[in-house]
């Protein structure tokens, strides 16, 4: 699912309640979101309630099919083609995943993690909802492979951008980078991994949240940054002063959830990780979904140095962060 804000977690809930009927065991739906800036706003209530109305109806008319055993297969590589480091002088670990499902000996699905925001379109020249490359490529995908269902998931991508990879800010420069992206994971497909018996497995963990707002020296703005990142830090300081003044809109608590696969295990995530948090997980065997569970602002990682906007709005303290990263590493094994 694309959308500008991310759903809020009373969503699933809501989600679950109406299809309750549905199924005749219990069942935990996890809903994640892209988070692109030309996607439908959540803040809205009336999109809201059209969003719960169109998933309800859509998951209320899928038709189950007897599989058999189902197996699947996972490997991922470094790929920062689509987006790298937005930060002067800081080098974000960007990965491309890809999760195959097999029955029968027969591919049925994949499901594509990549962990850079799909942030191409500028507002001078977008007039429309979009799913930038995440739909331009599933639906590519979905043309190519009729017979097969596919997915798209967000990793920690709140460092990461397409400002130095792109050459446009339309449409034709999203599908560039999207055809660069299914070249990849075509090129990826003809990688034999070891398939493992599908074994679904669902937890779930809260983690209340303690905040602060430190002082932040600005003598410490590195003489390297650009103009563009000065211009964002200086919306960053409004932004710090206007959340320090409204209590009731800080995160009083995140929840994360852990779904195996077989072959690897996916936790979820509501926050706008930095991609350093990837460190948390061994990435043969784990990966972090983002703008999961909910919605809850950047996070830097634990003992982060970098003064950029974000700084501003991860007013997290460091006990909650390592909180967070002990529940992730827990959830990943």
């Amino acid at each position: 699912m694309t959308l500008k804000s991310s759903l809020r977690k009373n969503f699933e809930k809501q989600l679950e309640e109406n299809l309750k009927y549905r199924f005749d065991k219990p069942f935990n739906i996890i809903v994640s979101t892209t988070h692109t800036h030309y996607a439908g706003d959540t803040s809205n209530e009336t999109y809201y309630a059209q969003l719960l109305s169109q998933l309800t109806a859509g998951i209320n008319g899928m038709e189950f099919t007897e599989a058999g055993d189902i197996y699947t297969s996972y490997h991922y590589v470094p790929f920062d083609k689509l987006g790298c480091s937005r930060i002067s002088h800081h080098k974000a670990n960007v990965i491309l995943g890809t999760i195959r499902l097999f029955a029968n000996e027969k591919e049925i699905g994949q499901i594509v993690f990549h962990n850079v925001h799909p942030t191409v379109l500028s507002a001078s020249q977008t007039h429309f909802f979009s799913a930038e490359w995440p739909g331009y490529v599933l639906a590519k995908l979905n043309e190519s492979h009729p017979d097969m269902f596919f997915t798209y998931m967000q990793g920690p991508s709140g460092d990461i951008s397409t400002r130095f990879t792109r050459d446009g800010q339309d449409y034709a420069a999203v599908e560039k980078l999207g055809d660069k992206l299914l070249a990849e994971i075509s090129e990826q497909r003809t990688v034999e991994d070891e398939k493992k018996l599908l074994k679904l497995d669902f937890a779930e963990e809260t983690v209340r949240c303690e905040h602060e707002f430190n002082e932040i020296n600005f003598d410490e703005i590195p003489s390297y940054a650009t103009p563009r990142e000065l211009e964002t830090i200086g919306y960053g300081k409004i932004v710090r002063e206007r959340l320090k003044n409204q209590p009731e809109k800080w995160v009083k608590q995140v929840v994360l959830s852990r779904m195996t696969l077989g072959a690897v295990t996916l936790v979820f995530s509501p926050n706008e990780l930095f991609s350093g948090w990837l460190d948390q997980v061994d990435l043969n065997k784990a990966l972090i979904v983002c703008y999961s569970n909910g919605y809850s602002p950047y996070v830097t990682p634990i003992d982060s140095k970098l003064l950029t906007y974000e700084t501003f709005t991860d007013t997290l303290t460091r006990e909650t962060k390592v909180h967070i990263a002990e529940t992730i590493r827990r959830l990943a094994q």
